[in-house]
């Protein structure tokens, strides 16, 4: 048995991060391992929220020492500041560390002065820099060159998401992802509107966080000028049961995610949880989706920023329905084929041979 301290921003299983982080700590205890949380954010789960940003780094390291002593693992989920708060408290103990790059963490304070030189220091020191998928790994690489690093793309927890698929009368697409502008929002309701003039009882359902409140308005105020106001619903987050529900009963699922200033989609987990329902997918080129949704196969992918073309593959989905539920079947073999089990046990391995 191993005892492995994670620090990782939350385990809460809302976002694509917190679910992440939950579903890998919970696989590797279920394994036999002891495990111990320390995180950044208070989210009423298992854990303690000791962990800063900023110049709170430093201070944070020397709270992590006195847990780390006696562990055999140390595991940070994401490079910044997880990463840097891993080896400076790290420094003079030789614990065998592991830095998981999950997105966005692990490469925009590559390109920030103030974190850049840290951040390499801490991938260098690692024993092993994993990544959630080759975009990632490729971004990393643009900016520190390391042969330690693999990628380890997040597996699903197949049994709490597969379900039957049913196509009812209402004719809906859904998304889901916090609402903020990587996730593509902005390209995705115009791109329903064009689809719903050829499709006119067409809806589109949005589930995710409202939190960044200009970005939330600013898509209603675009749902409005493209005439979708009353068919585009802005759901705000869901328990897993309704949102297990819509996955069930959608016609297709649609993330546009694009990149913004070094502000990317690591993987998209969500795809994974449409594909174990049967779902169809549309994501876009250049950045983590391409690991989790296999173009041709159980979805489309189109080129980021691209409204028509994303409309045209909606339309082509929706209008055709042996591709549709070809790909419904696919999907479903691809969510199977990345379970949850096969990452723990990848990481277990590295855990052991590090």
């Amino acid at each position: 048995m191993m005892k492995i301290v994670y620090l990782t921003h939350d385990i809460n299983p809302k976002d694509g991060w917190g679910r992440y982080a939950s579903d890998l700590i919970h696989g590797v205890k279920n394994s036999g391992h002891d495990v111990l949380i320390l995180k950044e954010q208070d989210d009423g789960f298992e854990g303690i929220p000791i962990l800063k940003r900023g110049l709170g780094v430093f201070s944070s390291a020397l709270k992590v020492r006195k847990f780390i002593k006696n562990c055999d693992i140390i595991h940070a989920l994401d490079g910044y500041p997880y990463g840097i708060v891993g080896v400076i408290a790290n420094f003079g103990i030789g614990k065998k560390l592991v830095i998981t790059g999950v997105g966005t963490y692990a490469v925009e304070p590559l390109y920030n002065f103030k974190t850049a030189s840290l951040l390499k220091w801490a991938y260098r020191k690692s024993g092993r820099v994993v990544t959630i998928s080759n975009f990632t790994k490729s971004e990393i690489l643009k900016k520190v060159k390391i042969n330690n690093i693999k990628v380890i793309n997040p597996g699903l927890d197949f049994r709490k998401f597969n379900r039957l698929h049913l196509e009812i009368s209402e004719k809906f697409i859904l998304s889901v992802g916090a609402l903020k502008k990587r996730k593509g929002y902005h390209i995705s309701i115009p791109a329903f509107a064009l689809a719903k003039k050829e499709i006119p009882n067409l809806k589109y359902k949005i589930v995710g966080s409202q939190e960044d409140r200009n970005y939330f308005n600013y898509l209603k105020e675009l749902a409005k000028e493209n005439r979708v106001e009353d068919s585009a619903e802005f759901l705000g987050n869901l328990a897993d049961e309704e949102l297990k529900k819509l996955y069930q009963t959608a016609r297709l699922f649609v993330l546009t995610s694009v990149n913004h200033s070094h502000h990317f989609e690591g993987f998209g987990l969500v795809f994974l949880e449409a594909a174990a329902a049967g779902l169809p997918v549309i994501g876009t080129k250049g950045n983590g989706i391409e690991d989790s949704v296999k173009g041709g196969y159980n979805g489309i992918l189109v080129e980021q920023n691209d409204i028509e073309g994303t409309a045209r593959a909606m339309i082509g989905l929706l209008n055709d329905k042996d591709r549709r539920l070809t790909m419904s079947k696919n999907s479903y073999e691809w969510a199977k084929s990345n379970d949850m089990d096969s990452m723990v046990k990848r990481y277990l391995d590295i855990y052991k041979n590090i």
